[in-house]
């Protein structure tokens, strides 16, 4: 998939929030850079969360809206997981999605049908979760607490599996040369829509 500069733009903004400056909200024991990524996260999850609310009510394809439901019922399951990892740490979590992702929610508020399943699928589903796996592999490698970085392990191979089936509904390869991520060892590995027959795309490819 090439990267288009928007995207671009806000992998690096995700990623100097979580290498940048330290927390505005200390937290005990915890890395400047740890405590951004966990910020970062909570985020981006309450995004996923919020646009998959809205797909449940607008999605036209059934496609569309069987991928919102699942990632509504992964991501709260994440998200409760990361509080309870937020609240060890004492570090405060954002209550809503940081910016671009505000904007996204209106122009999905402002969207029915055919318009909303693209907008969605672009922006929800393949650009928030390209951005989620580079954020937490990064945190995967490089975080200073264990538990953080456990967390970050944990939880790739399902953002990789919802990247590869974000991909397939978007008519493009479901990795197309993106590694999906191993499975911590002793876990089940994340499926990819790869290995089983793909769907017919729910939104054409760009010209």
């Amino acid at each position: 998939m090439k990267k288009t500069p928007r995207l671009m733009a806000a992998a690096l903004a995700a990623m100097a929030l979580f290498a940048g400056a330290p927390p505005a909200i200390h937290a005990a024991d915890l890395a400047a850079s740890d405590a951004r990524f966990l910020q970062a996260a909570a985020g981006a999850g309450l995004f996923e969360v919020q646009a998959a609310e809205l797909a449940g009510k607008r999605a036209q394809d059934a496609q569309v809206r069987a991928y919102a439901a699942k990632m509504l019922a992964q991501h709260r399951k994440v998200n409760d997981e990361l509080k309870a990892l937020a609240a060890a740490k004492q570090l405060r979590l954002p209550g809503e999605p940081g910016e671009p992702d505000r904007a996204t929610l209106e122009q999905l508020r402002a969207k029915t049908g055919t318009a909303f399943d693209e907008l969605y699928v672009e922006k929800a589903a393949v650009d928030a979760h390209a951005i989620a796996n580079r954020l937490f592999q990064t945190a995967a490698k490089e975080s200073a607490d264990p538990q953080v970085r456990e967390f970050a392990s944990r939880t790739l191979p399902m953002l990789a599996e919802h990247y590869s089936m974000s991909r397939t509904l978007m008519g493009q390869p479901p990795a197309n040369g993106d590694r999906i991520q191993p499975a911590p060892k002793g876990e089940a590995p994340a499926v990819s829509p790869a290995s089983r027959e793909a769907p017919a795309s729910v939104v054409p490819p760009k010209q």
